[in-house]
């Protein structure tokens, strides 16, 4: 059965103490696509193809582009790792302008991997949370703690046996 999950911003302690240790967020803007283009350029390879779909004219996003960078490094390495895991050979990342309201960009990285259980699901984004063999279980709660300081927004949709989408929006710079 799908199920989403829209991830609340209340601040783990251990992605709070994080926070004290990382400089402080430029307020600056970044240019999503370039970020995108990127990442998907330093991902690609390991037999999982990575298709995007973005379009030529993009809003730049408020914040600092290494913020975007290691936000969208982690949701597509996550996606290749589930998609190799599964013996899928795809993972997709989509851009839009509008996203779920007007003034924000919206990023989807799709796999094809075997999905989330509501268990995982429940617990993806707690710290030390990993289903990966030496994981470290940081990754997806850094995420969601960089999107909040950037005032965005993160959904994830998941089946089991189908795959897993992680939807961010984050606000168009002015």
């Amino acid at each position: 059965k799908a199920q989403v999950l829209v991830v609340t911003f209340e601040r783990p302690q251990l992605a709070a103490n994080y926070a004290r240790l990382s400089p402080r967020l430029d307020r600056g803007s970044a240019d999503v696509r370039s970020v995108v283009d990127d990442v998907v350029r330093g991902a690609a390879g390991d037999g999982v193809a990575i298709a995007t779909d973005i379009p030529p004219h993009l809003p730049r996003v408020r914040g600092d582009a290494v913020v975007v960078r290691r936000i969208l490094e982690n949701v597509v390495s996550n996606a290749l790792d589930a998609a190799r895991g599964s013996g899928s050979s795809r993972a997709e990342v989509r851009i839009s302008a509008g996203g779920e309201a007007a003034g924000t960009v919206r990023v989807v990285v799709a796999d094809t991997g075997p999905g989330m259980t509501r268990e995982q699901l429940d617990r993806a984004f707690e710290d030390f949370y990993t289903t990966k063999p030496g994981g470290t279980g940081l990754g997806l709660s850094v995420v969601r703690r960089l999107v909040a300081d950037l005032e965005g927004s993160l959904r994830v949709h998941t089946e089991p046996g189908t795959g897993t989408s992680v939807e961010i929006s984050l606000p168009a710079a002015a």
